[in-house]
């Protein structure tokens, strides 16, 4: 019983430190990286946007795009075809906003992996500037973002900037839960792990690339086969030897009223993948949930001094809440006992399988998210199209007929 009340204590108090410890580094973060636009310093930039059905708040998302604070942008779809739900939303966004050139690619290429990646290939190919924006569909930004954005590639030794993204706009249960698992830990976390570890923790939500970091560490040719081709990119560009920035600029991303499978298996997912390129570290996430270690030290008689730990872990999490502009609500604070359990079943599931659901396609996870071939279940250990034989050997799929729109 004592045993159990001190391993239960002890990954209380390990979780509360981590937590304080990753808040601290949002904070510094919040100091220290956050664009600042440089006079006379406005290069062109591409929008890349591969769509593929209808996100929540889409055409509120879009919208925000057209209203950017820039001299000289364009927006690219990108599509597998015209049939797409999302496309007739964003020929109507773009429509009320001549001023903004928007391009619509339409191309059925599929290399049997990545989707995303085929989709944002195919939008390059037709973007006509140096720098490349990704931007998923759910992304909300503000008029100021893209020129801080680009301000960080004033020192010519930055190749990539990310940003920290956090869940706006939840309604449903599933999405409330969910809000407060990427708020209150995965953000914190990617802080962490790019401020402490100094690792590039890329976020795909939002990258902003030079075209020629991108080619030097391999193009999208060196991602179509992994799933997680934002950690990827930022490793690989950081490998060249360009600067892979962090910025503090948080985007909004619309999680609105997911249903509690779409919410359990994307996070699912992203703990697998997780699992793949952590390795060892990815057990550091078994600390993102508090309350089970206080269930397990309060239920062998450890009651007070979990209850005040996990007192200040909540307490902290508010606090950080707070400071992002983004306030728990009373139902948040009530909910956070559902998204610990909710972040330790997530950890759990993280640990085994390698089979995830994306796009309407079955795919099989190997190293570094290798998307594996269901007929052989065999993975490559490392990235084609950079210094592997086979990678050079390979050629990427015939794109087949393409259709650019313009208006």
């Amino acid at each position: 019983m004592r045993a159990l009340a001190a391993a239960g204590l002890a990954g209380l108090g390990v979780s509360t430190v981590l937590y304080a410890i990753a808040a601290a580094e949002v904070r510094r973060l919040r100091r220290t990286a956050v664009g600042h636009r440089v006079p006379g310093f406005s290069p062109p930039v591409s929008i890349l946007k591969p769509l593929r059905g209808l996100d929540e708040d889409l055409e509120e998302n879009l919208e925000s795009f057209f209203r950017l604070r820039y001299p000289l942008y364009e927006i690219v779809f990108s599509f597998a075809d015209r049939a797409d739900p999302a496309y007739p939303i964003a020929r109507r966004v773009a429509d009320r906003h001549p001023s903004v050139p928007a391009a619509f690619v339409f191309d059925p290429r599929d290399s049997g992996g990545n989707a995303k990646v085929d989709r944002l290939a195919a939008a390059a190919e037709h973007a006509r500037h140096r720098l490349l924006m990704f931007s998923d569909g759910n992304v909300r930004v503000r008029p100021d973002f893209l020129g801080r954005a680009v301000s960080h590639f004033a020192d010519h030794r930055v190749g990539l900037v990310s940003h920290l993204f956090a869940a706006e706009g939840a309604e449903s249960f599933a999405s409330r839960v969910e809000a407060l698992y990427l708020n209150g830990c995965l953000l914190p976390g990617t802080a962490a792990i790019s401020g402490i570890l100094k690792m590039p923790c890329v976020v795909g939500k939002s990258i902003l690339v030079s075209r020629t970091a991108l080619e030097v560490g391999g193009g999208f040719r060196a991602l179509q086969h992994y799933l997680a081709e934002d950690y990827l990119i930022g490793r690989e560009v950081r490998r060249a030897g360009y600067r892979v920035v962090l910025s503090a600029d948080i985007i909004d991303t619309a999680e609105v009223s997911k249903t509690p499978r779409a919410v359990w298996d994307r996070h699912r997912r992203w703990a697998i993948m997780r699992r793949h390129l952590g390795g060892v570290l990815y057990l550091a996430e078994s600390f993102s949930g508090a309350l089970p270690w206080a269930a397990a030290a309060a239920a062998n008689g450890a009651w007070r001094p979990a209850a005040v730990l996990l007192g200040i872990r909540y307490l902290l999490e508010g606090h950080l809440a707070a400071g992002l502009e983004r306030p728990h609500t009373v139902l948040d604070r009530l909910l956070l006992p559902v998204r610990d359990l909710f972040s330790t079943a997530v950890f759990l599931a993280g640990l085994v399988g390698n089979r995830v659901t994306w796009r309407g396609r079955r795919l099989a996870v190997g190293p570094e998210t290798r998307i594996g071939d269901r007929a052989t279940r065999t993975w490559s250990d490392r990235l084609p199209g950079l210094d592997d034989e086979r990678g050079k050997a390979a050629s990427p799929p015939s794109p087949g007929p393409v259709e650019v729109a313009t208006r």
